[in-house]
């Protein structure tokens, strides 16, 4: 319950009435996550030094999220692998999803922003312009 009422807490770059709109239709009707019981982030890879420092950040800050995280990844492999979905009824909902890695990608970049501009050095991997 606390991680559903901080997610309503989230602010994206763009909030407006527009970007709402467009965020809940294209998670409803473009993204096929949900089928399988995911939430966004929890197809956010690894590789990416930025998410491996975020998911390494929640592990340690909220483990419990770290391993409801690895649970639904595991249920929704074993489900693409044998070629199956959740019934409709078990789909990740609109009010469900969390948003869990969005306040530690969002303090990851503020991080590299004044790593860059205190130090001059550019950290190894490219920042996000806005």
């Amino acid at each position: 319950m606390a991680s559903q009422a901080a997610s309503k807490a989230i602010q994206f770059a763009y909030n407006g009435t527009i970007a709402s709109t467009l965020r809940k239709f294209a998670w409803t009707n473009l993204w096929g996550g949900r089928e399988y019981g995911l939430q966004f982030h929890d197809t956010y890879f690894e590789p990416a030094p930025e998410v491996t420092e975020a998911l390494r950040r929640l592990n340690l800050k909220e483990p419990h999220v770290f391993d409801q995280r690895k649970i639904r990844l595991s249920r929704a492999h074993t489900l693409a692998l044998h070629g199956e979905k959740l019934p409709k009824a078990e789909w990740t909902q609109w009010d469900q999803e969390s948003w869990y890695l969005k306040p530690y990608l969002d303090e990851i970049e503020k991080e590299k922003k004044a790593r860059a501009e205190t130090s001059g050095l550019i950290p190894p991997y490219e920042m996000k312009q806005h």
